[in-house]
């Protein structure tokens, strides 16, 4: 009884005793109040109409008397802010019609000054704002182990097989995928829940096993364990040698400084061992420009050149790296120090092996002009300055220096520095296997010799320059049932050789003489019996070389992209894929201009994952190089480059010219129009064009410059390397392990992975306090207080003599595009400290989220 005596007659009591007080606050304020501020108590709204109509909805009605306030239109059970009117001072009447809203409310308010009224909305749908549905819970990670082996550590020998299987599921039911990582002891990468039996197939090391499965929201889950193979695991001399101040600690820098490193390439290959034959020589290069922070105007930030700033680099470690803690890159030379590289504990290369007792190192016998010390690079042509190569980190006491050396010289057209050819290779200081070794880039000052910048960054290097997939015995390309007559010019069938072990290294050597005997027997060459490391870009000219000082080859032979993407892009097979060969059993290859129905021994097409092609000669199954943002999107090699026999050059342009080597590469702008609510496109050329020639940019905002590899290019806004903000090709930010070394620089330059779109990275704080559109790409300043103001960001919205200017982000509706996405959460924030919005990462920013439409295009 007194629970229903309460529900009704308390809520009129507090009405009556709410009332009352007003009016006795009222009554004792009067004396207080100005005359404006009683004129406003005396004003009276009346609504006649609120109605949702063919997607708008529609407000009219009066005041009691005019004023010059504004007025606004709220959604009376959100709170959310539809739109707001200014009114003059003769006017009475008010009228909004508002369109496309998100949400339909149930019932509107109306408000000017401390006075509102509320009416319910005529035709509003079931499902509109009364009441709000409670929000999507967070996703949650997946669930994941390895279930076998069934142990954290198991011991094998080389040539042995492990049974791997994976348990995974999703707390919401969501889709899910798989990957497995053995880190460079197995040849493979498999994409499913449990792959089976795995051979290791690199003998005295340690392989750190990771099980990694991403749900539907990419969020993911890793299970680790670790395989030994062999007994003599490497013992180096210390655990990890000193690095320098890391970023953000006492003595990385003064704050006032940055330095924005890049590797030229996202991936360098170096041959896992230089004899009998060497592709790519251990080689490296960074790219850094050193930035003095400012505002805008006169004090806006500074490139620095080599008059104010020297940059080093050092070996430095991931304290996350997915290859395992501790890793790090300091030195090229096998542990110990001076041994050869078949008796090394930690086998690092060959290339600065003396070649038996010749006296000369294999690196002399492939560069004839050069002969390197231990840990040097080439002399390249920006390495003139110095007369010699680059040196790595260790080169004074390797395994226990990591001295920081300088870079090779300042470019003034590029204005950023350049470390040409840092000799690293893809195995660490512990004898494991790393890919993605890192340098600390350090910014001295000249004048105090300080360290005012540092920051690090990854440096990608590859030694799965693979031939043994093809060229093992008895395997397609060294068969010697296929081969059993002499050659026209009574030269004997090739007898190929069998692999020493079963380590890779090992298999690769053989893989390599094999394909020397082949030339020999099809070209007349001698590389077997002269028994002499064999560089191809001295004949065939690589640009990959030439371009940096290298030979230039023999201009009466086809260039090395053409001899191997060209030729290996002609085998065909038959119906049971088996090569198809003539008497002597050469090959009997495709004719490019009339394929008819031929079959390609090496197939593409969109079904096809890279590791059937691309993966099986260069980096690689294991390295898995094309690994950035376009990956993620589920992008293939051959969707930017096309198939073998366009990168080889079979076929002529539409100007007449043919695909150069290296120096025309796929570009941007032929797939990113720049415009939000353009998909992006999924094939970077026309695909009824045979030479892929890149599609021509539809706007510039996301070209590069003209005739210009993107790689080489510099944004409109500071002319900064297109590199220093959205990363390396193969590799641009972010990458989806968070992990990932190639992460690292843009989370210690912003504090999140992806592109570099905190201004406050080279700007200082309240840059600008009235806005601006010239940042990189036309963009306004990132999470920035003040743009968020009305009268910032809101002026330049409704500058529009040259069209929408929001439109190309935020879409032609104002309701977000996959420009405007925020890369990770966020709370927008006015100047005044005001929360307008919570984001989650990948959210779009729509222009409703903080205001109605109908004021974001001023109706």
């Amino acid at each position: 009884m007194l629970n229903r005596l309460t529900q009704v007659f308390l809520p009129q009591f507090l009405c009556i005793i709410i009332i009352s007080l007003v009016g006795s606050n009222l009554a004792l304020a009067d004396k207080k109040r100005s005359h404006e501020e009683v004129s406003q108590a005396l004003i009276e709204i009346k609504i006649d109409d609120a109605k949702y109509e063919d997607n708008r909805l529609t407000v009219k009605g009066e005041l009691s008397r005019s004023t010059g306030e504004s007025i606004a239109l709220y959604d009376d059970q959100t709170g959310e802010i539809l739109s707001t009117r200014n009114r003059s001072e003769d006017s009475r009447h008010f009228s909004f019609r508002v369109k496309d809203l998100k949400t339909i409310p149930c019932r509107i308010k109306v408000k000017t000054g401390e006075v509102s009224a509320s009416k319910e909305v005529e035709h509003a749908p079931d499902d509109c704002s009364s009441p709000q549905p409670p929000p999507p819970p967070d996703n949650q990670s997946p669930l994941c182990s390895i279930i076998s082996p069934n142990s954290s550590l198991i011991n094998i020998a080389l040539g042995d097989s492990i049974n791997f299987r994976g348990q995974a599921s999703d707390p919401e039911g969501g889709i899910l995928t798989y990957e497995w990582d053995f880190n460079g002891g197995a040849d493979a990468r498999p994409s499913v829940l449990s792959p089976g039996n795995i051979l290791f197939d690199v003998n005295n090391g340690s392989f750190l096993v990771h099980f990694i499965v991403t749900d539907d929201h990419n969020t993911r889950c890793t299970a680790d364990m670790t395989v030994v193979v062999g007994t003599d695991v490497p013992n180096p001399p210390i655990d990890m040698v000193p690095q320098q101040p890391a970023p953000n600690t006492t003595g990385a820098g003064d704050g006032n400084h940055v330095v924005l490193p890049a590797n030229d390439l996202g991936m360098h290959c170096a041959d896992l061992g230089s004899y009998p034959l060497n592709i790519l020589p251990p080689f490296n290069t960074v790219n850094a420009h050193t930035i003095l922070k400012g505002s805008t105007g006169a004090n806006r930030p500074l490139i620095l050149d080599a008059s104010s700033v020297t940059l080093k680099y050092s070996a430095a470690s991931n304290p996350n790296d997915p290859a395992g803690s501790g890793s790090i890159n300091s030195t090229s030379q096998n542990y110990p120090v001076g041994s050869k590289i078949a008796d090394a504990e930690i086998k690092k290369s060959d290339f600065w092996d003396e070649l038996r007792d010749t006296g000369q190192t294999i690196a002399s016998f492939l560069f004839p002009d050069l002969n390197p010390v231990p840990d040097e690079g080439l002399a390249t042509i920006d390495n003139m300055s110095l007369g010699r190569g680059l040196y790595m980190p260790g080169i004074v006491d390797p395994y226990m220096s990591n001295d920081p050396q300088g870079f090779s010289t300042f470019l003034e057209e590029k204005r950023w520095f350049t470390a040409q050819g840092i000799p690293l290779t893809s195995v660490d200081d512990t004898g494991r296997l790393n890919s993605y070794p890192m340098m600390r880039i350090q910014a001295i000052d000249n004048n105090t010799g300080l360290t005012v910048a540092t920051t690090d960054v990854v440096t990608p290097v590859s030694g799965e320059v693979d031939c043994r997939d093809c060229h093992t015995a008895g395997k397609v390309g060294a068969d010697s049932a296929a081969r059993t007559i002499p050659n026209n010019a009574g030269v004997p069938a090739p007898v190929f050789v069998q692999p020493l072990s079963n380590d890779r290294l090992d298999v690769e050597t053989a893989a390599k003489k094999n394909i020397l005997m082949l030339h020999d027997y099809k070209h007349g060459t001698h590389f077997i019996a002269q028994d002499k490391p064999v560089l191809c870009a001295g004949c065939h000219k690589s640009n990959a070389l030439a371009s940096v000082g290298g030979p230039a080859g023999d201009p009466t032979l086809d260039n090395m992209s053409n001899v191997m993407h060209g030729f290996h892009g002609r085998l065909k097979v038959d119906a049971a894929s088996v090569l198809l060969r003539n008497f002597q059993g050469d090959p009997d290859l495709i004719d490019p201009q009339n394929q008819a129905n031929d079959v390609s021994l090496i197939p593409f097409g969109d079904n096809v994952p890279m590791e059937e092609n691309c993966f099986q000669c260069h980096p690689g199954k294991i390295t898995q190089c094309f690994r950035g943002a376009m990956y993620t999107a589920g992008q293939k090699c051959d969707d930017c480059h096309g198939g073998l026999l366009a990168m080889g050059g079979e076929f002529t342009r539409a100007d007449g010219s043919v695909r150069e080597p290296w120096a025309e590469e796929p570009t941007c702008g032929a797939c990113h129009s720049g415009i939000g609510s353009e998909a992006v496109a999924n094939l970077a050329y026309d695909p009824n064009d045979p030479s892929a020639e890149p599609l021509p940019a539809k706007t510039t905002r996301f070209a590069e410059n003209d005739l210009t590899l993107y790689r080489n290019s510099l944004d409109g806004h500071a002319s900064l390397g297109c590199e220093s903000c959205h990363g390396s090709p193969h590799a641009i930010w972010p990458n989806r392990n968070p992990d990932a070394n190639d992460n690292v620089t843009a989370i210690q330059l912003q504090g999140h992975a992806g592109t570099i779109s905190d201004c406050t990275v080279c700007h200082e704080d309240n840059s600008f306090p009235r806005g601006t559109l010239n940042g990189p790409h036309g963009m306004h300043p990132v999470n920035d207080p003040n743009w968020m103001d009305e009268d910032s960001h809101g002026d330049f919205a409704k500058n529009s003599r040259n069209g929408d200017r929001c439109a190309d982000c935020h879409g032609a509706d104002h309701l977000g595009t996959r420009l405007s996405k925020v890369p990770v959460d966020r709370v927008l924030k006015s100047s005044e400290g005001k929360t307008l919005a919570t984001l989650k990462a990948g959210d779009e920013v729509a222009c409703n989220l903080c205001h109605s439409l109908s004021k974001s295009f001023d109706d």
